[in-house]
């Protein structure tokens, strides 16, 4: 994960973690006006539809939260610009969808993080989806991108799925995850493994799996099965984190009051049965990801994760914790020193400049600035190695902070 998504996923889990979330889900089509100055969204997206075929404009869906900070400023600067507020409304319908009540939309498009963007054709079908926060620049490339003539974008995936094979695969489902978007991408890697379950074992197909195991059950038992070889050829950390928290998530049943209930002997079986390892570790990172969709990691958990398993490879998870512990008014508290000095030791030549980011946050809260300023610093060099547009994530969060 870039750590552009890292940064803003972590404001956002530092609005979870200090504020209630817990919101009402309202079915209504209508949400409670958002203060948006000049961009005129309808609320509701059945009117929006109507008016994308009378109009024969594409609509776009602007799917946000009360909670996520990225959303609030996306109305506060993007949305303000008179140039983006022209082309939108100009060439689009744009409604506005709170996934914050009306969760059923957010399942069914398979949102997790936000905002998010939908676009639709006149007929109502997806065209694409892009997530996070952006910029004027931003946003302008991604509206320009409904004007392709691609077929990426513009083909029915069932219809692409025809002229698949192992020698195009590859390629097209990066293609479509450009053109697209995840949701998409997901889509035809499924319609494509179902099609081909017969060589499942060609060293392609293989790469799919890997990358989209926790799309199915059969996909989870074939890998499981196999693992020593998958293991061998992929990145064996994160093949186990999905296989362990789909497993749980499979098998995870509900009390009376329909909270969840933590039970990991189904997993515990799953493991011994396919005699694979490391389950030791997954328990805190399943805790705090199941949590990443409600009230956000236990200070437990997250001291856990980090002394125990700083490698994990799932940024979110590790990102949570860490601004889980900086915003904590818990009496004891561990050493930040010790706790910088674990994922000071998962970094690897390679690493993301995303993980320096981590330990400046942890150094500044031990109140080592000129060790925080270093890691900034390399992590700016990183960055500015590859091309990417890297903002501190200490810079958005110091003053909550407490030294």
């Amino acid at each position: 994960m870039a750590l552009r998504q890292a940064y803003i996923l972590a404001i956002f889990t530092f609005m979870l973690l200090n504020g209630p979330i817990i919101l009402l889900c309202q079915d209504a089509d209508e949400d409670p006006p958002v203060k948006v100055e000049n961009l005129d969204f309808t609320s509701s997206f059945t009117k929006a539809i109507r008016m994308s075929k009378k109009q024969l404009k594409p609509v776009m869906a602007y799917v946000y939260t009360d909670w996520s900070t990225s959303s609030e400023k996306m109305f506060e600067t993007t949305f303000t610009d008179p140039d983006i507020i022209h082309i939108i409304e100009s060439d689009f319908i744009p409604v506005k969808i709170n996934a914050s009540r009306k969760t059923k939309f957010a399942k069914e498009h398979d949102i997790t993080i936000f905002p998010a963007y939908i676009f639709y054709d006149l007929d109502g079908n997806v065209l694409f989806r892009e997530l996070h926060y952006k910029n004027k620049a931003e946003l302008l490339k991604t509206l320009q991108k409904t004007e392709s003539k691609s077929r990426y974008l513009r083909e029915d995936l069932d219809t692409m799925l025809l002229g698949l094979n192992h020698y195009n695969i590859l390629e097209t489902l990066d293609s479509v995850e450009y053109y697209r978007g995840d949701y998409s991408v997901k889509m035809l890697a499924k319609k494509y493994l179902d099609k081909n379950r017969k060589t499942w074992n060609h060293p392609t197909h293989m790469e799919i799996l890997q990358r989209f195991v926790t799309l199915d059950k059969d996909y989870v038992k074939y890998v499981s099965k196999y693992h020593n070889v998958f293991f061998y050829k992929f990145d064996s950390l994160r093949i186990k984190e999905n296989i362990a928290f789909y497993v749980f998530l499979d098998n995870m049943k509900s009390d009376s009051r329909g909270r969840p209930q933590f039970k990991f002997k189904p997993l515990k079986r799953w493991f011994r049965k396919y005699k694979m390892h490391d389950l030791e570790k997954m328990e805190d990172f399943i805790r705090i990801k199941y949590f990443l969709w409600g009230r956000g990691p236990s200070v437990s958990n997250s001291i856990n994760l980090i002394e125990n398993y700083p490698e994990t490879t799932d940024d979110n998870v590790l990102y949570s914790s860490v601004i889980r512990l900086l915003i904590s008014n818990r009496r004891r508290m561990p050493d930040f020193e010790d706790l910088a000095a674990s994922i000071e030791s998962s970094i690897q030549e390679g690493t993301s400049y995303w993980r320096y980011d981590l330990l400046s946050l942890l150094y500044y809260k031990a109140g080592e600035d000129a060790k925080s300023a270093e890691a900034i610093g390399i992590a700016r060099e990183i960055a500015a190695i590859i091309g990417d547009d890297y903002q501190p994530t200490l810079e958005f969060i110091k003053d909550k902070i407490e030294r």
